[in-house]
């Protein structure tokens, strides 16, 4: 298992999908989960730009999981995003579910990542007001997620996010040893 977290605009969907294609083995995107099952009132606050709770999250988690066989190798995109979320995903490990490879964190600066963003043309991108709460939301939870992550033996790889795709490939790809 590889988790790749990433502020909003960073390439995490293109970078997951470049690593699983690389490595042959499924990917999830937390983003594109939580776009397909959250209805309701969560839904018009993610579209607000808000985070979804941590219990929402953790059975998306939970539920996509369970769709990898095997050894459970495969790379998922944008979570943890909170210490309760990286809390749930090392008492995955510890129970022997799967194993942790690595974590890469990629990192764009907001000018960057807000272009990136609007030209991507998703609803919930839909103005700059929703970019820097994004970002402002991210800030606030990534830290202590990374401390925590860190703090249980996690190797978190930090790549700058504001290259090129294939030069944002081959940071990963180095920083990971493959």
């Amino acid at each position: 298992m590889i988790l790749i977290l990433g502020t909003p605009g960073a390439g995490k969907t293109t970078q997951t999908r470049l690593l699983a294609e690389y490595l042959n083995c499924p990917w999830f995107s937390m983003g594109e989960l939580i776009r397909a099952d959250v209805k309701g009132n969560e839904r018009r606050d993610m579209l607000a730009g808000k985070i979804i709770s941590d219990e929402t999250t953790i059975k998306i988690v939970d539920k996509a999981l369970n769709k990898v066989s095997g050894d459970g190798e495969c790379v998922f995109e944008g979570n943890p995003r909170s210490v309760p979320q990286a809390t749930w995903w090392l008492n995955q490990v510890k129970a022997g579910r799967f194993s942790i490879k690595g974590v890469v964190h990629l990192i764009a600066d907001p000018e960057v990542a807000g272009k990136r963003m609007i030209q991507r043309g998703r609803l919930d991108d839909h103005n700059d007001n929703v970019v820097e709460k994004r970002f402002s939301e991210y800030k606030r939870s990534i830290a202590p997620t990374l401390a925590f992550l860190t703090s249980n033996g996690v190797a978190i790889h930090e790549i700058n996010g504001n290259n090129s795709i294939e030069q944002v490939e081959q940071d990963i790809h180095k920083a990971l040893g493959i």
